[in-house]
């Protein structure tokens, strides 16, 4: 496995995580959200469901509902926000960026996330939903990276892999 620089931690205005990544010789500069938004409350999260027919836990995750979709280019939530006043991503430049869905279908995994029982019918919907962005060029695809970048990527994906796999409530990631 390739070693790569520690991220740069810090966090968004509602309290969600954020890990920049960085190639050899580049250094993540993030400045403070600025957004105005409302801590992340504790008791607000989803739920899984057991569905009758089929046995399987079903995600139910209405707070989803008010997410970010389709908005116009000039408003895009994954593009660098040098003044950290207008998406989630409060920096002026990033290679790699990490952060924790701002409408997760599942969250508050970590410390004491209970476990879910087998016989039950319903459960609080514990784990966590991550975002990866790859590039801040907005038009940009995975296959305009350099190989090195692409596999700071890959890279990534591994060590939040591992993050995530040791925290309590989650058994699985994808």
């Amino acid at each position: 496995m390739t070693t790569i620089q520690p991220p740069v931690r810090s966090a968004l205005a509602d309290g969600r995580e954020i890990l920049f990544y960085s190639m050899p010789g580049n250094t993540a500069r993030p400045v403070p959200d600025m957004r105005p938004l409302a801590a992340r409350s504790a008791t607000a999260q989803s739920e899984v469901r057991r569905d009758r027919q089929t046995g399987d836990w079903v995600a139910i995750a209405a707070l989803r509902q008010d997410r970010t979709y389709k908005p116009p280019a000039d408003q895009c939530p994954l593009c660098p926000s040098p003044a950290g006043d207008r998406s989630e991503v409060p920096a002026a430049d990033y290679d790699v960026v990490v952060f924790e869905n701002r409408f997760p279908s599942l969250s508050h995994a970590g410390d004491g996330a209970p476990a879910l029982h087998t016989d039950a019918r319903e459960a609080s919907g514990i784990g966590r939903c991550e975002v990866i962005c790859f590039s801040s060029n907005h038009t940009a695809s995975f296959a305009d990276l350099t190989q090195d970048h692409a596999r700071l990527v890959v890279d990534a994906w591994r060590a939040r892999t591992e993050s995530l796999m040791a925290m309590d409530g989650v058994e699985q990631v994808f």
